[in-house]
Protein backbone atom coordinates (compact mmCIF):
# COMPACT_ATOMS: atom_id res chain seq x y z
CA UNK A 1 0.00 0.00 0.00
CA UNK A 2 1.47 3.54 -0.71
CA UNK A 3 0.28 7.25 0.29
CA UNK A 4 0.76 10.37 -0.54
CA UNK A 5 2.52 12.89 2.59
CA UNK A 6 1.96 16.21 2.09
CA UNK A 7 3.20 18.86 4.21
CA UNK A 8 2.20 22.42 4.70
CA UNK A 9 4.88 24.92 6.21
CA UNK A 10 4.48 28.04 8.09
CA UNK A 11 5.92 30.73 9.02
CA UNK A 12 9.94 31.43 9.64
CA UNK A 13 11.12 28.50 8.09
CA UNK A 14 14.14 29.11 5.49
CA UNK A 15 14.31 26.42 2.73
CA UNK A 16 18.03 25.11 2.15
CA UNK A 17 18.58 22.48 -0.74
CA UNK A 18 21.37 19.77 -0.51
CA UNK A 19 22.10 18.63 -3.78
CA UNK A 20 23.95 15.20 -4.12
CA UNK A 21 26.12 17.08 -6.85
CA UNK A 22 27.18 20.51 -7.17
CA UNK A 23 24.43 22.08 -9.08
CA UNK A 24 22.56 19.39 -9.02
CA UNK A 25 18.42 18.79 -8.92
CA UNK A 26 18.02 16.52 -6.52
CA UNK A 27 19.20 15.58 -2.94
CA UNK A 28 17.99 16.80 0.53
CA UNK A 29 16.03 19.40 1.51
CA UNK A 30 16.63 20.76 4.89
CA UNK A 31 13.99 23.48 6.46
CA UNK A 32 15.72 25.42 9.36
CA UNK A 33 13.48 27.04 12.06
CA UNK A 34 16.55 29.63 13.84
CA UNK A 35 16.02 31.01 17.16
CA UNK A 36 13.94 34.31 17.21
CA UNK A 37 14.70 36.33 19.99
CA UNK A 38 12.83 36.43 23.16
CA UNK A 39 12.49 32.42 22.46
CA UNK A 40 14.49 31.33 25.90
CA UNK A 41 11.80 33.31 27.71
CA UNK A 42 8.29 32.22 28.34
CA UNK A 43 5.94 34.97 27.01
CA UNK A 44 8.64 36.80 24.87
CA UNK A 45 7.11 39.16 22.14
CA UNK A 46 8.75 37.57 19.30
CA UNK A 47 8.96 33.75 20.81
CA UNK A 48 8.63 31.18 18.29
CA UNK A 49 7.75 27.11 18.80
CA UNK A 50 7.99 25.11 16.06
CA UNK A 51 5.04 22.35 16.19
CA UNK A 52 3.18 19.89 14.31
CA UNK A 53 -0.07 19.52 13.76
CA UNK A 54 -2.48 17.10 11.80
CA UNK A 55 -5.90 16.09 12.34
CA UNK A 56 -5.95 13.39 15.37
CA UNK A 57 -8.03 11.58 12.82
CA UNK A 58 -4.83 10.09 11.32
CA UNK A 59 -4.26 8.26 14.75
CA UNK A 60 -6.42 5.87 13.92
CA UNK A 61 -6.33 3.27 11.51
CA UNK A 62 -9.80 3.26 8.57
CA UNK A 63 -11.04 5.94 11.19
CA UNK A 64 -12.86 9.64 9.97
CA UNK A 65 -11.10 13.03 9.79
CA UNK A 66 -12.29 14.64 12.96
CA UNK A 67 -11.33 18.67 12.19
CA UNK A 68 -9.48 18.52 15.43
CA UNK A 69 -5.38 19.16 15.38
CA UNK A 70 -3.66 17.18 16.96
CA UNK A 71 -0.42 19.19 18.08
CA UNK A 72 3.56 18.58 19.32
CA UNK A 73 6.13 20.62 19.72
CA UNK A 74 9.73 19.80 18.81
CA UNK A 75 11.89 22.24 20.62
CA UNK A 76 15.66 21.63 19.76
CA UNK A 77 14.67 18.43 17.60
CA UNK A 78 15.01 17.85 13.96
CA UNK A 79 12.21 15.58 11.64
CA UNK A 80 13.07 13.52 9.20
CA UNK A 81 9.52 12.67 7.97
CA UNK A 82 11.03 10.37 4.77
CA UNK A 83 15.04 9.67 4.17
CA UNK A 84 16.82 9.59 1.04
CA UNK A 85 18.05 11.82 -1.47
CA UNK A 86 15.73 11.72 -4.26
CA UNK A 87 14.01 15.25 -3.17
CA UNK A 88 13.57 17.69 -5.74
CA UNK A 89 15.52 20.93 -4.56
CA UNK A 90 14.53 23.32 -6.79
CA UNK A 91 13.06 26.64 -5.11
CA UNK A 92 10.74 28.86 -6.67
CA UNK A 93 10.67 32.31 -7.16
CA UNK A 94 8.13 33.43 -4.49
CA UNK A 95 10.84 32.04 -2.13
CA UNK A 96 13.92 34.91 -1.79
CA UNK A 97 17.00 33.62 -1.67
CA UNK A 98 19.26 35.14 0.95
CA UNK A 99 22.06 34.17 -1.21
CA UNK A 100 22.24 36.37 -3.16
CA UNK A 101 21.57 38.26 -0.57
CA UNK A 102 25.12 37.10 1.91
CA UNK A 103 26.81 36.18 -0.78
CA UNK A 104 27.65 32.79 1.28
CA UNK A 105 26.03 29.64 2.08
CA UNK A 106 24.23 28.91 5.75
CA UNK A 107 26.86 27.82 8.16
CA UNK A 108 27.45 24.28 7.27
CA UNK A 109 26.86 23.48 11.09
CA UNK A 110 23.12 24.09 10.63
CA UNK A 111 23.06 20.83 8.60
CA UNK A 112 24.93 18.58 10.67
CA UNK A 113 24.71 18.25 14.19
CA UNK A 114 23.71 22.38 15.58
CA UNK A 115 26.71 22.75 18.25
CA UNK A 116 26.17 26.56 17.93
CA UNK A 117 22.18 26.07 18.81
CA UNK A 118 20.83 28.94 16.44
CA UNK A 119 17.88 26.62 15.59
CA UNK A 120 15.21 25.23 17.34
CA UNK A 121 13.58 23.15 14.91
CA UNK A 122 14.40 21.33 11.87
CA UNK A 123 12.93 18.87 8.98
CA UNK A 124 14.72 16.93 6.59
CA UNK A 125 13.35 16.25 3.36
CA UNK A 126 14.44 13.13 1.32
CA UNK A 127 11.86 12.93 -1.36
CA UNK A 128 9.21 14.99 -3.43
CA UNK A 129 9.14 18.62 -3.71
CA UNK A 130 7.56 22.18 -3.62
CA UNK A 131 4.08 21.89 -5.05
CA UNK A 132 2.29 25.07 -3.99
CA UNK A 133 3.16 28.25 -1.46
CA UNK A 134 0.36 31.55 -0.71
CA UNK A 135 2.79 34.26 -2.04
CA UNK A 136 1.58 36.45 0.67
CA UNK A 137 1.47 40.61 -0.27
CA UNK A 138 3.69 42.89 -2.14
CA UNK A 139 6.86 43.79 -0.52
CA UNK A 140 9.31 46.44 -1.32
CA UNK A 141 12.81 44.03 -1.19
CA UNK A 142 15.97 46.55 -2.50
CA UNK A 143 14.94 49.82 -3.17
CA UNK A 144 12.34 50.12 -5.80
CA UNK A 145 12.39 46.22 -6.38
CA UNK A 146 9.09 44.81 -5.95
CA UNK A 147 7.86 41.11 -5.17
CA UNK A 148 5.54 38.80 -3.67
CA UNK A 149 7.31 36.64 -1.35
CA UNK A 150 5.92 33.25 0.14
CA UNK A 151 4.66 32.71 3.98
CA UNK A 152 3.53 29.16 3.47
CA UNK A 153 4.97 26.15 1.65
CA UNK A 154 3.34 23.20 0.22
CA UNK A 155 5.58 20.34 -0.33
CA UNK A 156 4.21 16.67 -1.32
CA UNK A 157 5.88 13.16 -1.31
CA UNK A 158 4.15 10.63 -3.34
CA UNK A 159 4.38 7.10 -3.08
CA UNK A 160 5.33 6.45 0.61
CA UNK A 161 5.04 2.96 0.76
CA UNK A 162 3.22 1.34 3.63
CA UNK A 163 0.15 1.31 5.86
CA UNK A 164 1.12 3.76 8.39
CA UNK A 165 3.63 6.50 8.82
CA UNK A 166 5.40 6.99 12.36
CA UNK A 167 7.26 10.18 13.27
CA UNK A 168 9.89 11.06 15.73
CA UNK A 169 11.85 14.04 16.87
CA UNK A 170 15.63 13.51 17.60
CA UNK A 171 17.81 15.96 19.19
CA UNK A 172 19.42 18.17 16.54
CA UNK A 173 22.52 18.57 18.47
CA UNK A 174 23.30 14.68 18.29
CA UNK A 175 22.64 12.48 21.90
CA UNK A 176 19.73 12.43 23.85
CA UNK A 177 16.41 10.77 23.65
CA UNK A 178 14.16 10.68 20.35
CA UNK A 179 10.69 11.61 21.35
CA UNK A 180 7.09 9.51 19.65
CA UNK A 181 5.44 12.39 17.45
CA UNK A 182 2.48 10.14 16.36
CA UNK A 183 2.07 7.17 14.10
CA UNK A 184 -0.78 8.02 11.62
CA UNK A 185 -2.33 6.01 9.08
CA UNK A 186 -3.60 7.81 5.50
CA UNK A 187 -7.41 9.05 4.58
CA UNK A 188 -8.25 8.50 1.40
CA UNK A 189 -4.75 7.52 0.18
CA UNK A 190 -2.98 10.95 1.83
CA UNK A 191 -1.37 12.19 5.02
CA UNK A 192 -1.51 15.33 5.85
CA UNK A 193 0.79 17.22 8.02
CA UNK A 194 1.36 21.14 9.13
CA UNK A 195 4.37 22.37 10.29
CA UNK A 196 4.78 25.77 12.06
CA UNK A 197 7.28 27.82 13.37
CA UNK A 198 5.11 30.68 14.64
CA UNK A 199 4.51 33.26 17.48
CA UNK A 200 3.18 31.24 20.86
CA UNK A 201 -0.70 33.20 19.91
CA UNK A 202 -0.22 32.13 16.32
CA UNK A 203 -0.32 28.64 17.10
CA UNK A 204 -2.53 28.57 19.58
CA UNK A 205 -5.48 31.11 18.04
CA UNK A 206 -4.44 30.40 14.12
CA UNK A 207 -7.40 32.56 12.29
CA UNK A 208 -5.31 35.25 10.92
CA UNK A 209 -7.78 38.13 11.24
CA UNK A 210 -8.11 37.77 15.05
CA UNK A 211 -4.43 39.11 15.54
CA UNK A 212 -3.58 40.42 11.95
CA UNK A 213 -3.72 43.76 10.20
CA UNK A 214 -1.56 45.00 7.73
CA UNK A 215 1.04 47.06 8.26
CA UNK A 216 1.91 50.61 7.72
CA UNK A 217 3.71 50.85 4.35
CA UNK A 218 7.20 51.25 4.76
CA UNK A 219 7.23 48.84 7.73
CA UNK A 220 9.69 45.78 7.73
CA UNK A 221 8.38 42.17 8.31
CA UNK A 222 9.83 42.07 12.18
CA UNK A 223 10.99 38.36 12.78
CA UNK A 224 13.16 38.34 8.95
CA UNK A 225 16.53 38.89 10.72
CA UNK A 226 16.42 35.70 12.86
CA UNK A 227 17.33 34.43 9.15
CA UNK A 228 20.94 36.16 9.00
CA UNK A 229 22.00 34.77 11.88
CA UNK A 230 22.07 31.35 10.21
CA UNK A 231 25.08 32.19 7.81
CA UNK A 232 27.71 31.80 10.43
CA UNK A 233 29.47 35.71 10.78
CA UNK A 234 28.09 38.73 9.76
CA UNK A 235 26.64 39.66 6.53
CA UNK A 236 24.23 42.34 4.18
CA UNK A 237 21.43 42.42 5.95
CA UNK A 238 18.13 42.67 3.69
CA UNK A 239 14.72 43.34 4.82
CA UNK A 240 11.38 43.15 3.32
CA UNK A 241 9.05 46.32 3.55
CA UNK A 242 5.50 46.25 3.38
CA UNK A 243 4.39 47.88 -0.26
CA UNK A 244 0.65 46.81 -0.27
CA UNK A 245 -1.95 43.79 -1.58
CA UNK A 246 -0.68 41.04 -3.92
CA UNK A 247 -2.00 42.62 -6.38
CA UNK A 248 0.74 45.39 -6.28
CA UNK A 249 2.92 43.02 -7.18
CA UNK A 250 4.75 42.40 -10.35
CA UNK A 251 4.66 38.87 -11.99
CA UNK A 252 7.45 36.37 -10.73
CA UNK A 253 9.43 34.44 -13.00
CA UNK A 254 9.47 30.68 -12.09
CA UNK A 255 6.44 30.66 -10.19
CA UNK A 256 4.96 28.00 -7.58
CA UNK A 257 1.84 27.33 -8.36
CA UNK A 258 -0.44 28.61 -5.63
CA UNK A 259 -2.49 27.78 -2.53
CA UNK A 260 -6.24 29.32 -2.07
CA UNK A 261 -6.38 32.41 -0.27
CA UNK A 262 -8.23 30.33 2.89
CA UNK A 263 -4.92 28.66 2.99
CA UNK A 264 -2.70 31.05 3.26
CA UNK A 265 -2.27 32.76 7.34
CA UNK A 266 0.20 35.18 8.32
CA UNK A 267 1.78 37.22 5.28
CA UNK A 268 3.14 40.08 7.22
CA UNK A 269 5.39 39.02 9.94
CA UNK A 270 6.51 35.48 9.48
CA UNK A 271 7.83 34.59 6.41
CA UNK A 272 9.90 31.71 4.37
CA UNK A 273 13.32 32.23 3.31
CA UNK A 274 15.74 29.81 0.76
CA UNK A 275 19.20 29.87 0.83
Amino acid sequence: MAFTLRITFSGMCLFVPEPTTPGGSTGRMRVLMPGMPGHHHHGGADRHVPVLSYDAGYLVQGGPLLGVPALAKFTGQEITPVAGNAANTHLCGHIVDLKQVTGRPVDPDHLGADTKKRLVGRVNLGAGGITRVAPGVCWEWRANEFRAIAHRVEWEIPDVQGDSLTLAGEPIGGGGTARALGTLYPSGGLISLEVLHEPVQDVIDPVPEHHQTPPMRGETAPHFTAFYSLFGGPVPVVLPRFWGPLEDAPPVSDPCAVLPPAMGSLPYTCLVGGA
